[in-house]
């Protein structure tokens, strides 16, 4: 069967004949793979390997790439209970290290260790073939009506434990109201994928929401943040060194760009007792400056960094729930996300950043 690969670091991804998978253990599930989303992590590891014995699954010397999926259930092992022949699921990224106990427990998104492995990333075969074999687990279930967005819930996700920690770094505090920590005003930086749903998805929640980004104001994803009510800023139009004289202050920020410059000025347009999220990670190696005034005012003002990555199977859930209220709530948002749907035939394209582009979503041959 066909699927696309890499070598982690080769620096091209290539379509390939590999083995056709078969059901091993009781609970695993035969997934018919329909849409796969491609993003900059793919991009990173085409490029760059994470190391010379991490990348490649064992026995292997490729690796399937994609890791935001959606696929069709063609068959299920005699133990399964959770997912049936026909439901439409899309499956989990990330698998636990064995070793320490958040992983026990099924929270590999706060590994102690670090010895994860991600399907399409490190370790384990992605979703960017014919057919994968998956523990029921690990497939979550999305309604028909989802199926040509469901690439995106993978990206969501991301968002969805943004806010969620959010919501726990601010639950100490005096707030009613059913935004998580009393949230009123939010910013969210960047316009790629997970930077527009933490939008939609703010905005769903009610939240007065800005979103600050490079590209012009005319940009697909300026329009998008202006169809759920957001209000969008170009980050030319503000003062870094003063970003509140520009934009006000915010209870909460979602940094999705990766750029270190940026999340350090964001710290200064933090309300009081406000969260900053980092979601956007860089794998830059260079020295970002910070004044001592800006943590001295984290310190004056109650104000909360965090990080977050990946996302455990709650987050998922609420992915899914909140998409199909983002395309109900915010008709054609959603939709105007995926701005390229390509075939495996075009590999030579499919990865390449464009302007424009926000998310490219490949269909599967043989797939919907």
């Amino acid at each position: 069967m066909r699927a696309v690969v890499t070598r982690p670091g080769a620096g091209r991804a290539w379509l390939a004949d590999i083995p056709r998978p078969t059901i091993q253990r009781h609970d695993e599930v035969l997934v018919q793979m329909l849409r796969v989303g491609v993003c900059g992590t793919d991009r990173h590891v085409i490029a760059r390997a994470i190391s010379a014995t991490r990348g490649l699954p064992d026995g292997d010397d490729y690796l399937v790439l994609g890791h935001e999926a959606v696929g069709r259930v063609v068959e299920v092992g005699p133990m399964v209970s959770s997912v049936g022949v026909g439901d439409l699921v899309v499956p989990t990224v990330r698998r636990g290290c064995d070793e320490c106990a958040a992983c026990a427990v099924g929270q590999a998104d706060l590994c102690f260790t670090g010895n994860v492995r991600e399907r399409g990333i490190v370790g384990l075969h992605g979703f960017l073939t014919e057919l994968i074999v998956e523990q029921q687990d690990h497939l979550i279930r999305v309604p028909e009506e989802l199926a040509e967005v469901a690439p995106l819930v993978e990206s969501l996700c991301t968002p969805e434990k943004a806010l969620r920690r959010i919501g726990n770094a601010r639950a100490h505090l005096p707030m009613n109201g059913a935004v998580p920590g009393g949230v009123a005003r939010a910013l969210v930086t960047g316009s790629g994928p997970i930077a527009i749903l933490a939008v939609l998805a703010l905005r769903l929640r009610g939240v007065a929401t800005w979103m600050l980004a490079r590209r012009p104001a005319t940009s697909a994803a300026a329009r998008v943040a202006e169809t759920c009510g957001a209000t969008y800023v170009c980050l030319s139009d503000v003062d870094l060194e003063a970003p509140q004289a520009s934009i006000g202050a915010f209870d909460a920020i979602i940094e999705a760009t990766g750029a270190a410059e940026l999340a350090v000025a964001m710290l200064s347009a933090l309300a009081p007792n406000g969260v900053l999220d980092l979601v956007g990670g860089s794998q830059e190696r260079k020295a970002v400056p910070v004044h001592a005034s800006v943590l001295a005012a984290m310190m004056v003002r109650n104000l909360t960094l965090l990080g977050s990555v990946n996302a455990n199977s709650a987050d998922w859930q609420a992915a899914v729930a909140d998409l199909g209220d983002m395309r109900r709530q915010f008709p054609g948002a959603v939709e105007a996300i995926i701005t390229d749907v390509l075939s495996m035939r075009d590999v030579d394209v499919a990865f390449e950043r464009t302007p424009d582009r926000i998310k490219v979503v490949i269909v599967v041959d043989g797939g919907a």
